[in-house]
């Protein structure tokens, strides 16, 4: 490969980091993706058009345009890091960026206009880079013990990024040294940085794709099973949840609490749906406030909501849906300071049969509804506590 062939090869770097950055911002654009990904996307093309144009260059022309090109790969490394920033809610340290920037750009200013150095523009420039794509780790890596594999894939990957920007300074150090830009393209640690460089963008690009993937068809999945008003489960996302609940966790026992807002629709119809929203919002907060974290708390559909209850006795169950009921009818609710009650069935789910104990609890709620309202109805007896007790 003689030496413009290898110019020529060299292309590929830039050709492939302007391709990547491109697929971010489309996904950002077109597929509203987050915000991240466009100061990500910028963070591969912009410093791109400086490894295209430094590649045929000779010295001369790159220590005339030293401060031009080291300007484009500092704002990559920035927007590289302040999209980590914002992925994370860390802080990019964006005015330390600016200072540092300033100081590397009087830098290379004068190796190039004053003290002619290719090489300790080269490591200045490296040794900038790495420092502001630095400066967002101390934010990120706090609070680290809730995050899940894939995203500790992704920020490992930036810090190994950044530890491997730290060590082509030394490489510069020892190797490139009083290096020419004609003798630049075909020194075998150029060639390797160079190639260093791609695969790790490359993957770094492919493993943050994946999280954006995995979280899309996360939030997809929760707009399927999830009420978007009150952010419950739904009635599939219910049965869903609970089957697989009853099925893991086959020995417990478990209780069906069916839930009806009482005189609803002459609600919507006196102050209007806005206020009945405000409600079922309401309710829905009351409810989940009320119950353990490994129950299952769904809407049902209209006023009506379900909760299922991992305790050990009918007891138990009826002390919570005993104080939910007094929690709903002690609180005025909406902007209009509405005082509602809710009418109960409960039912034990007998063998983890999840459809029986529906219809049960579903009939012993309209037996409580006929007997006055604002009361719980359970099994076996049917019997009707209701609101002095």
């Amino acid at each position: 490969m003689n030496f413009a062939d290898i110019h020529y090869f060299i292309l590929i770097v830039p050709a492939c980091l302007i391709l990547m950055g491109s697929l971010l911002l489309i996904c950002h654009f077109v597929f509203k993706a987050p915000a991240y990904l466009l100061w990500l996307g910028l963070g591969y093309i912009v410093p791109s058009f400086s490894v295209a144009t430094q590649c045929f260059m000779s010295n001369k022309q790159l220590a005339l345009f030293a401060p031009i090109l080291g300007s484009f790969y500092l704002f990559g490394a920035w927007s590289s890091a302040y999209a980590m920033g914002l992925r994370k809610t860390a802080n990019a340290h964006s005015s330390g960026c600016a200072i540092l920037i300033a100081i590397t750009l009087v830098l290379l200013s004068y190796y190039s206009y004053i003290d002619d150095q290719l090489w300790i523009r080269m490591l200045v420039l490296n040794i900038s880079i790495a420092v502001v794509e630095s400066l967002v780790l101390f934010s990120m890596f706090k609070n680290y013990q809730n995050v899940d594999f894939l995203n500790k894939i992704v920020d490992f990957s930036y810090l190994f990024i950044v530890l491997y920007t730290f060590a082509r300074g030394i490489i510069i150090f020892f190797f490139l040294k009083n290096i020419q830009a004609d003798m630049l393209a075909t020194s075998v640690w150029w060639l390797m940085m160079l190639a260093a460089s791609i695969i790790l963008s490359m993957w770094f690009a492919i493993v943050l794709l994946g999280t954006l993937v995995r979280d899309i068809i996360h939030q997809l999945n929760d707009e399927r099973l999830r009420d978007p008003l009150t952010h419950l489960f739904n009635r599939r996302g219910f049965n869903e949840a609970a089957k697989v609940k009853l099925h893991c966790l086959s020995q417990q026992s478990y209780f069906l609490l069916m839930c009806d807002i009482d005189h609803f629709k002459k609600i919507n119809d006196r102050y209007g749906h806005l206020i009945g929203d405000q409600i079922l919002q309401q309710v829905s907060q009351i409810i989940g406030q009320n119950v353990c974290g490994h129950d299952l708390v769904g809407r049902f559909g209209g006023e009506e909501f379900i909760i299922l209850l991992q305790v050990d006795d009918l007891e138990l169950a009826y002390s919570i849906a005993n104080r939910i009921r007094l929690r709903i009818s002690d609180t005025q609710l909406s902007s209009e300071n509405i005082t509602v009650t809710a009418s109960f069935g409960l039912a034990a789910v007998h063998q983890h049969n999840l459809k029986y104990a529906i219809n049960a609890a579903d009939q012993l709620l309209y037996d409580a509804k006929n007997s006055g309202r604002n009361q719980i109805c359970f099994e076996p007896s049917l019997t009707v506590l209701d609101a002095q007790h």
